[in-house]
């Protein structure tokens, strides 16, 4: 493959920043310019959503693949970004006020200080439609080749991971998003206490959530680095994906009018524990689940849009839309069954890593 037809290094970088806070919240139907906020107030919701939501998809991808780790850390590290912000940041798990909402009195358990079926939802939201689709369906999309220091240095200095996704960003590149995340997480604490009523939760339950975090994050690097996951036919996933997902959304809105707290809750992890079981013993193709998970947020997005009209209908349909051409545009690129999605699926050198992945044993990375 020609240099021209290589990727600049930090155009993955800025899609991927610029996706996942759009996925994180405005797909779901959270904010609109022409509901509830002024457009200069939305444009500055985006920001901080950039600065957190983003650097953090990121540095959650760079660290994954510099480590030559796969999906199990991507999702934990994911985990750990959700204990961070709705434990330590927004606080929403403790606060009983959060946004005026009434979010933890159903299922509340007193020495928990939260509720399950909210703690249950809001971090699982986090880790597979803030972090993971996004990470899922940029990496499909900037499957080819990368130019830059950054994925040469990596291969020459990582022979063993040779197949695997490249990072995209150098040392200096992450500590910068590094701080960028830092800074994001700073402002989204200090916007949610201000909003909150200056609501601080017990510093047992703070502690609590940094523990829980600290250890999620130490367990995804515990994860010995596997074979890259091959790329497989992605309708079977897509199918699944939408259904397990739209299933999910409809378990959360619909249960807690009708049936007990607990059986909500049991009825949820039931269900995130199926698509687990699923997605590792069928080997479902990545980019074919974090498909059909973003179709049910596209959906999920438009009905919260009716009630504020057409022009928020109209709005919503255009990010729905834009989301759309994300998804065909991953599936598209994504590479034939059978390839691994990397970076360095073209060139020589990949002629000669193909034939060293073969002794490699397949595995859920």
């Amino acid at each position: 493959m020609s240099s021209a037809s290589r990727t600049p290094r930090l155009l993955p970088v800025a899609t991927l920043a610029l996706f996942s806070p759009l996925m994180a919240e405005f797909v779901l139907g959270d904010q609109y310019l022409s509901g509830t906020m002024n457009p200069g107030q939305q444009i500055g919701e985006f920001v901080l959503f950039v600065l957190w939501y983003g650097a953090g998809a990121v540095l959650i991808r760079e660290l994954a693949r510099r480590t030559g780790r796969g999906w199990p850390t991507i999702l934990l590290l994911g985990l750990g970004f959700a204990l961070v912000e709705e434990g330590l940041l927004t606080q929403s798990l403790f606060n009983p006020h959060y946004l005026g909402l009434d979010l933890i009195s159903y299922g509340h358990v007193g020495w928990l200080g939260t509720a399950l079926p909210w703690a249950i939802f809001v971090l699982s939201i986090h880790v597979v439609w803030s972090i993971a689709t996004p990470i899922a369906l940029i990496e499909a999309i900037f499957s080819g080749p990368v130019t830059g220091p950054a994925p040469e240095r990596f291969r020459a200095s990582h022979p063993d991971l040779t197949g695997h996704p490249t990072p995209w960003l150098g040392r200096v590149g992450l500590g910068i998003v590094a701080a960028v995340m830092l800074l994001g997480g700073a402002a989204t604490f200090a916007i949610s206490w201000a909003m909150g009523g200056h609501f601080l939760a017990h510093p047992a339950q703070l502690a609590g959530a940094a523990l829980l975090a600290a250890i999620v994050v130490t367990i995804a690097f515990l994860l010995r680095p596997r074979a890259v996951r091959p790329v497989r036919p992605w309708p079977p996933a897509l199918l699944a994906g939408l259904v397990l997902s739209t299933g999910y959304q409809l378990l959360r809105y619909y249960l807690p009018g009708h049936v007990d707290a607990w059986v909500t809750t049991l009825v949820m992890i039931a269900v995130l524990a199926l698509a687990i079981v699923l997605a590792a013993v069928l080997r479902l193709d990545v980019t074919g689940l974090a498909a059909g998970a973003a179709l049910t947020y596209g959906w999920v997005g438009m009905i919260a849009a009716v009630p504020f009209g057409v022009p928020g209908i109209v709005e919503q349909s255009v990010i729905v839309t834009a989301v759309l051409a994300v998804v065909v545009l991953a599936l598209v690129r994504r590479g034939r069954p059978g390839e691994p999605i990397a970076d360095d699926r073209a060139g020589t050198a990949d002629q000669n890593s193909r034939s060293s992945d073969l002794s490699i044993p397949r595995s859920a990375s």
